[in-house]
């Protein structure tokens, strides 16, 4: 199976394997370095592809590979229905976005996770690059790591308004804007989750479940979309258990 057809856009084909596979989870493939790290990843696939929705390759795992190794690897998550989610925190010129974004498409990847921190007029341009070849965007609002704040919560000025805001309010506002197919904030932020997901304009995903702290229970009352999960799953000593753990804690949603 191809993406689920051309026809189709990235945020339709990814709320469709959603419902097919009855799960929520993105299973993020961020191994350590190891021997055979390709066989790694297509084992990975194979062993939980009835468990997750997508896949999502963070950027240390794409930087060994091919564009060969990319491709089949993109290849097999769209066999099995599965969408697939270039990790890379694009954040550049408008010139430079558009090329890295014609490589990763090219490869199959169906969305690029971005830092609006690229501007507006950057944003919008990965935005309708991506829509014309009915993939995504997806945009960094809100990490998970304890050092988020430092930026991400940082006041700033919005040049619109003319007040001052927290930095992931304004990256909201752009994303919302640029009409971006989802965003991202990290299930340890609670209270920017709850406060983010009562807007319910835009699909949330998010990381941090599990190893980094976050509560799935929390996540699920706070309105999260989608569940980026991976050392948790990918780490553990019984892969498939903990995917379908997940899965059925989400499956409510």
């Amino acid at each position: 199976m191809t993406k689920v057809s051309a026809l189709t856009s990235f945020r339709e084909r990814i709320t469709r394997s959603s419902k097919l596979k009855k799960s929520r989870i993105v299973l993020s493939l961020d191994p350590t370095p190891r021997p055979e790290l390709k066989k790694f990843v297509i084992n990975s696939i194979n062993q939980l592809q009835r468990h997750i929705c997508a896949v999502k390759l963070n950027f240390h795992l794409i930087l060994p590979f091919s564009k060969s190794d990319l491709t089949e690897i993109n290849d097999l998550a769209h066999k099995y229905g599965l969408e697939s989610i270039a990790d890379i925190k694009l954040n550049d010129i408008p010139n430079t976005n558009h090329i890295t974004i014609h490589y990763l498409l090219e490869m199959g990847f169906d969305a690029v996770i971005v830092n609006p921190f690229m501007g507006k007029a950057a944003l919008k341009s990965a935005v309708q690059q991506t829509h014309a070849k009915n993939c995504g965007v997806i945009a960094l609002t809100y990490m998970s790591h304890p050092g988020a704040e430092d930026c991400y919560g940082a006041d700033v000025l919005d040049h619109r308004t003319r007040r001052i805001i927290s930095m992931y309010k304004l990256f909201l506002a752009m994303a919302i804007d640029a009409r971006v197919d989802g965003i991202i904030v990290g299930a340890t932020q609670a209270d920017i989750l709850k406060e983010v997901s009562n807007t319910k304009r835009i699909p949330i995903f998010s990381p941090g479940i599990g190893i980094q702290g976050g509560k799935i229970d929390i996540a699920i009352k706070n309105g999260i979309d989608f569940f980026i999960v991976g050392r948790s799953i990918v780490a553990s000593s019984n892969p498939v258990k903990e995917a379908k753990k997940f899965q059925q804690l989400t499956a409510s949603l």
